[in-house]
């Protein structure tokens, strides 16, 4: 499999069993945080966290970066649904990834 891509995640796609399940995989996380983002108090299907650009200057959100192929990409865009956007994102460590956000 050919890896290509980082993936910054804040929610469900750190849950081993959802791994297992779109992926066929468990991934290997590394902590991070994407500053000027905040989890907003709405929640998808009233269970899900959201980001949200932060309201206040030093909000960040910690999360775990996965290195994913680009078809596992598509197979999270697919997961993710409608109710969340992704976004180009630079993470606290400097490195590049995508992120789910609230769709403006």
């Amino acid at each position: 499999m050919s890896i290509n891509t980082y993936l910054f995640s804040y929610g469900s796609l750190q849950e081993i069993e959802v791994q297992l399940k779109l992926y066929g995989r468990k991934l290997i996380g590394v902590k991070d945080s994407l500053q000027g983002y905040q989890i907003s108090d709405e929640k998808v299907a009233a269970l899900y966290p959201i980001l949200i650009k932060a309201t206040e200057e030093n909000s960040s959100v910690n999360g775990l970066v996965f290195q994913i192929s680009a078809k596992e990409l598509v197979v999270s865009d697919d997961y993710e649904g409608h109710e969340y956007h992704r976004i180009a994102i630079t993470l606290t460590s400097g490195k590049k990834a995508w992120c789910y956000v609230k769709p403006q």
